[in-house]
């Protein structure tokens, strides 16, 4: 972290899209400048991608859904996911560092960040030959049963707020399946969707099981949840992007799974414990900048303790350090 606020520079990060097994530039020739949000400044360039780019990207995955994954056995899926885990923890330190100054999330949380993601895929590892399918009995002379299947290729749009968490969450559920995937992550924090891919790849993934391809929600994001070779799309994002996604999808009647923003409410009952409800109520609403989900955004107290909740949070918030290396 010193270098990088000393130098405003990230080096060694991958600049293209990752496709096939490789990095590779935009087609277009293309690239975006990423930002750290602490300095408004920016530290890196990456492909700014397409629709041609993500062509690519689903004919890559659709050739490897149909090469050597399909032939791989599930316990070898539980192995490369096992070995992408360990490899995660091994790159815990850089992986963190990356996630801190793309995303402007504190270190400590970005590191709890990379060590979610390694627990995911040592999780979907295990996973991985107990996928099984079910025997019917009919009657004494028959007997049914039934087969899981991978989807196909499964389309991962993730947000910029937990971007190596969240990607790790669709990401490895659809590899321990065996379902090829093209990811695109937020514009603002492509880099460790790379990284991890880069992993894969080291891990033994085959070539065009995982794709990741960088760039806008209006150029790339949109072009991909629009894609009629695309089998299922996983978004996590707005309400109103979240719709658009579904009026995409609609027309290929694509499979989607949509996680999207939400008001949740933190409720205090006037016989609380005021410190743990002071420090529930601080972490619910400004845990990673307050950019989550379900963030604490409502907060509704108990009239007795009122005065004494909102005096607390108000000494608290004011206390507050902006700095992403706590």
């Amino acid at each position: 972290m010193a270098s990088v606020r000393a130098t405003g520079v990230l080096p060694g990060l991958p600049d293209g899209h990752y496709i096939d097994g490789a990095g590779v530039p935009a087609i277009s020739r293309a690239t975006m400048e990423s930002f750290d949000p602490s300095t408004a400044q920016a530290f890196a360039r990456f492909a700014a991608g397409d629709a041609q780019d993500v062509d690519c990207a689903v004919a890559a995955a659709r050739r490897a859904l149909s090469g050597p994954w399909r032939r791989t056995t599930p316990a070898e899926r539980g192995r490369i996911l096992a070995r992408t885990a360990a490899l995660i923890r091994a790159h815990a330190a850089p992986l963190a560092i990356v996630e801190c100054v793309d995303a402007g999330k504190r270190l400590a949380e970005a590191r709890g960040d990379v060590a979610s993601a390694a627990r995911t895929f040592e999780y979907y590892a295990g996973a991985c030959d107990k996928l099984q399918g079910r025997s019917i009995p009919l009657d004494v002379d028959h007997l049914a049963y039934t087969v899981l299947e991978p989807v196909g290729v499964c389309a991962q749009v993730v947000p910029w707020n937990y971007p190596l968490a969240t990607l790790a969450r669709g990401l490895a559920p659809a590899l321990a399946a065996g379902c090829t995937v093209v990811v695109k992550p937020a514009e603002t924090t492509p880099f460790t969707a790379l990284l991890l891919a880069e992993l894969l790849t080291e891990a033994g993934l085959p070539p065009g099981v995982c794709n990741v391809v960088t760039g806008t929600g209006a150029q790339a994001g949109a072009a991909l949840v629009a894609h009629p070779q695309v089998d299922h799309i996983t978004f996590t994002g707005s309400v109103p992007t979240g719709m658009e996604v579904m009026r995409a999808a609609a027309s290929n009647v694509t499979h989607v799974l949509l996680e999207l923003g939400g008001k949740s409410p933190v409720v205090v009952m006037a016989d609380a414990d005021v410190p743990q409800a002071v420090d529930g109520v601080f972490g619910a609403i400004f845990e990673n900048a307050g950019q989550i989900c379900s963030a604490g955004s409502r907060l509704v107290v108990a009239k007795p303790l009122h005065a004494q909740i909102v005096d607390a949070l108000t000494v608290r918030a004011q206390a507050l350090v902006l700095s992403n290396e706590v």
